[in-house]
């Protein structure tokens, strides 16, 4: 009995050298992969001065208040495509699918905020990317209460980051701001990014490789 018990140990063991074998090989093998971020914001109250910021949306930078933490992110996501758009123009459009968690957000929110706008963000660098160093901040007195609500709120993404590195290509953007016109409980959300087909397709590329990772982990 001893004996049976002792191979099942053994056995036991070896699965469990076998999986995070996997794992890490999996972990690998996505780092190096292309991989791309969604944050969706809903339009914020510019009275809010502590719960909101403001940001600069397309290339054309038209300022928006947006809450501060979005509602919805990658994490929601079951499916993301580019959809070709009929016609001469020849336009192009991103469609998310999102799962029952992000289903029912979207659904709340745009029942609740009608004529309000969704901003979408996107992070959507090449492998091997290396962000600009951040300006270091400030070191604050510890009895300095001013502006403190800044240091527990959500922050922002930097607004138009590829215009800290000259001459490189795009690495994030405010993609765009959706109008909400009525009610979608669809689960299914489409908008047309201020991003070149390129941008477009490196960004719907690596939401899928995130999407495809993050299943993988559950199935173990």
């Amino acid at each position: 009995m001893k004996n049976c018990s002792h191979k099942f140990n053994t056995y036991l063991a070896l699965a469990s050298l076998f999986l995070a074998a996997g794992c890490a090989s999996k972990r690998a093998s996505f780092a190096k992969s292309e991989q791309s971020t969604i944050r969706l914001y809903l339009e914020g109250n510019r009275q809010d001065l502590t719960g909101t910021g403001t940001v600069l949306v397309t290339r054309d930078r038209f300022p928006v208040t947006i809450e501060r933490a979005p509602f919805l992110t990658e994490a929601d996501l079951r499916q993301a495509t580019m959809i070709d758009e009929p016609g001469p123009n020849g336009g192009y459009s991103i469609e998310l699918l999102f799962n029952d968690h992000g289903s029912l957000m979207l659904d709340m929110l745009t029942t609740a905020n009608r004529g309000h706008h969704i901003v979408i963000f996107s992070q959507f660098p090449h492998p091997g990317y290396k962000p600009p160093t951040p300006p270091k901040k400030p070191k604050k007195d510890e009895f300095d209460n001013e502006n403190k609500w800044e240091d527990i709120q959500p922050t922002l993404p930097v607004t138009q980051p590829e215009l800290e590195a000259p001459g490189q290509p795009r690495a994030s953007a405010w993609l765009a701001a959706y109008l909400i016109r009525e009610r979608d409980s669809s689960g299914i959300f489409r908008f047309s990014p201020d991003a070149t087909r390129d941008e477009t397709k490196r960004i719907v590329r690596g939401l899928k490789n995130v999407i495809a990772y993050e299943r993988s982990l559950e199935l173990h």
